[in-house]
Order: structure tokens, then sequence, then C-alpha cells
């Protein structure tokens, strides 16, 4: 079976414990203001349904300041990933459908102690801690264009009261 590709990307930013459902969406589990407090914030993702052009790049960058548009090129959330928890602005940015890129398959967030992110097989880092400047442990993003990170994400039940 082919690995689905991302296709579309949310960030989710709530003030309970999530990720909460939404529709045509799902979401990597891993809150990214994991030990430093603020919103609840949560990546979401859509899949390749054949027809959609796949994301072939994706990025977080920080800032001193709150950014109002993307960088030029790049799609983005305008959510900050360390909303309410001091530190950068840190924004997600992505691309779709560049030659000659492979398409990018899943996420995955590591939440450690380690200044140094760890090398992960299949896997490539994104250099940018999503917890800068807000103390607490890193938070290392990572891609794949070969993994679909099934076991990474966790399923939103609707039917489960809250």
């Amino acid at each position: 079976m082919m690995t689905q590709a991302l296709t579309n990307l949310t960030i989710q930013s709530v003030d309970t414990r999530g990720p909460l459902y939404e529709r045509g969406w799902e979401f990597y589990s891993v809150d990214l203001n994991s030990g430093v407090g603020g919103k609840y914030i949560y990546v979401g993702f859509q899949k390749d349904d054949q027809t959609s052009t796949p994301i072939t790049s994706v990025t977080f960058k920080a800032y001193d300041t709150k950014q109002d548009n993307s960088m030029p090129g790049w799609e983005w959330s305008p959510d900050d990933l360390n909303a309410g928890a001091g530190g950068k602005y840190i924004y997600m940015y992505w691309k779709k459908g560049e030659p000659n890129k492979q398409p990018v398959t899943s996420l995955m967030f590591m939440v450690l102690e380690e200044s140094t992110p760890p090398t992960m097989g299949g896997w490539e880092v994104i250099h940018q801690d999503l917890n800068e400047g807000s103390g607490g442990p890193y938070i290392w993003p990572y891609y794949s264009n070969e993994f679909s990170g099934n076991q990474l994400k966790l399923k939103v039940n609707k039917n489960k009261p809250a």
C-alpha cells in the first residue's frame, strides 16, 4: 500500500487538554506547549485523497514578535505555537507540490530534555525547539517521507464524554 501524503495542516489551540474533534481532521497527540503551561496546542492534518496536492516541505520558525503574514512562498498557520507560555512566537509553515521533492507522509514531535535532537531512522529533524524561550523541555519536530506515523497519532473519539 502506498503511504499517503499529508495534504493539509492546521493548528488547534484550546484551553483544555485535547486534541478536540474537528470534522475531517486527525491530530497528533503531543501538546506543543508540553511542560510550559499556556494553551494546549496540537497539529492537525489531512491525508491524500489522490486529488489534493501533497505537502512537500514543513518548517517551524521562531520570532521575537507576532507575525501577521507568512514567509513568501509558504502556507502557514497564524497560530503561535507558544501561545500563553511566554517565550518566542513560533509558527508552522508548509509548501505543496514542489517539483522533485518527496511528499511528506508524517510529522512527529519529541518532548525531550536534550538540547540536541536525536537522529531517528526514516525521520528528518527540523532544527527548531517548539518551546524556545519558554523554559520546560525541548520539543523537536520531525518529518518523514517514508512513514505514515499511524502509531504516533491519536484518534479522537467524538462520542466520548469530555
